[in-house]
Formats: structure tokens, C-alpha cells, sequence
């Protein structure tokens, strides 16, 4: 996966994996040409963390070539398997993320839950397998189902209360 980032005084560089602060060494950056992989561009840095909310993001894909001067804050490159889920800790697929392959009967080690670090927003990566998500620990609770290949934004796109996902499965 390649990225390919440059400032308006024409200075490039590329990228292979996620950044967590684009503005650290004090370029910033305007374009960005992709090479491979999909990535999420934020405004702030920590991919939005403590800005819960903010629609400021973008998502790129291979082959795109365009101005990235209000979401030059920090970039994820998004996994390249083609199965699992992908699970934010905000709305707009912001914060912390962690990516699952199969099903979780306690996600609260990485996202907790009732919290402002729980999940709100979610990537469905697998094409042709669904996830029940539960409120509750052990696959119990209130129970929503996520679509194969689907992007949730927030928790009203997954029809889910917010910060509220404990536990999820394949079905």
C-alpha cells in the first residue's frame, strides 16, 4: 500500500502504513496521490480522537489525486484483508479502531463500553458474511444486524445506541 503526500511548495513524500500526527514535523501537506489501498484522511490529529463527531474526514482510493488541505490532520490506511470488521471508537470512523477477523464475546478490552470510548462507527469488510452486534457481553442484549461490505458512519447508521456495542458475531 503506497501514498504518495505533497505541500505546496512541492515537497513529497510517501507513505506505506498509518500516521497518527501529518503535521508533527511541521509540513502540511495539500495533496495526496494514491498509489494502492483505501485511507481515511482526518482533519485533526489521532485520526479525530477527542474531536468525537466532527465529519471531517475523507476517505481515498487507488488511482485518486486530490486536495487534502482541510483533512491534513493525520491518515489510517485501511486493512487490507477481505474479511472481519473494523470497529471505531467515534462517529465518522474516528479515534481508536481495532480489526477483527472473527467474532468477539467482550470487545471491552479495546472499546468500553457505555463510555466515550466505546464503538460508534463500523467498516463491514467482509462481502458476503453479517455481524449481530450485542449490548451486552456474550452475545446478549438488545441485538442490531450489520450488513456484509457496508460502512457505518455512526451508531444511527448501524441502528445501534452509541458507545453501547459489548459483543458481536458472525452469522
Amino acid at each position: 500500500m503506497s501514498i504518495k503526500l505533497s505541500t505546496s511548495d512541492g515537497l513529497s513524500q510517501e507513505f506505506a502504513d498509518s500516521v497518527k500526527n501529518l503535521q508533527k514535523d511541521g509540513a502540511h501537506f495539500k495533496r495526496a496521490v494514491v498509489t494502492s489501498g483505501t485511507w481515511i484522511f482526518y482533519a485533526h490529529k489521532l485520526y479525530n480522537d477527542g474531536k468525537a463527531g466532527l465529519a471531517d474526514y475523507k476517505v481515498l482510493q487507488p488511482g485518486a489525486n486530490e486536495d487534502i488541505s482541510c483533512v491534513n490532520g493525520s491518515m489510517y490506511l485501511l486493512e487490507d484483508q477481505v474479511e472481519g470488521i473494523i470497529l471505531f471508537e467515534h462517529s465518522n470512523y474516528g479515534g481508536e479502531r481495532k480489526w477483527f477477523e472473527e467474532s468477539c464475546s467482550d470487545v471491552n478490552p479495546y472499546f468500553q463500553s457505555g463510555r466515550s470510548a466505546g464503538v460508534s462507527s463500523a467498516i463491514v469488510l467482509s462481502k458476503n458474511q453479517q455481524f449481530a452486534i450485542f449490548a451486552s457481553s456474550n452475545y446478549k442484549g438488545l441485538q442490531q444486524q450489520l450488513d456484509g461490505g457496508k460502512w457505518y458512519v455512526n451508531p444511527n447508521a448501524m441502528k445501534f445506541p452509541n458507545d453501547q456495542l459489548q459483543s458481536f458475531r458472525k452469522i
